[in-house]
């Protein structure tokens, strides 16, 4: 799958996540000297969005050191667990009140995600 990559300053760019519509979530790629910083996930289904991007910036899978979680909406960190098997090298970085549901998000899908996305 090929998305735009969008280029900003200081070795940012981002990608569309391909959440619910266009352009509607981003997943960004913080880049320095070949080491990569993956800011959010979008949903499981992100991941190939954020495999043809690194393809295309000519960065490898084990160049990605961290995946940095802002917060654990399904837009956001649904595809954590999907992007750190595709990177084990990498480190999750969340805050410690998202932790618990990173590790079981059974109580997050129960309580929000399945009244809201009908799964």
């Amino acid at each position: 799958m090929k998305s735009e990559i969008f280029h900003y300053a200081h070795g940012i760019s981002a990608v569309d996540s391909g959440y619910v519509r266009h352009l509607h979530a981003a997943i960004h790629f913080v880049v320095e000297q070949g080491r990569v910083a993956i800011v959010d996930t979008g949903t499981n289904d992100s991941l190939p969005q954020v495999l043809a991007a690194l393809e295309a910036m000519g960065l490898a899978e084990d160049s990605v050191e961290y995946v940095i979680l802002t917060h654990i909406h399904l837009d956001h960190a649904g595809g954590a667990g999907a992007l750190m098997r595709a990177f084990p090298n990498a480190r999750l970085v969340v805050h410690p009140r998202g932790a618990r549901h990173m590790v079981d998000p059974s109580k997050l899908i129960a309580g929000g995600s399945s009244r809201l996305w009908g799964f």
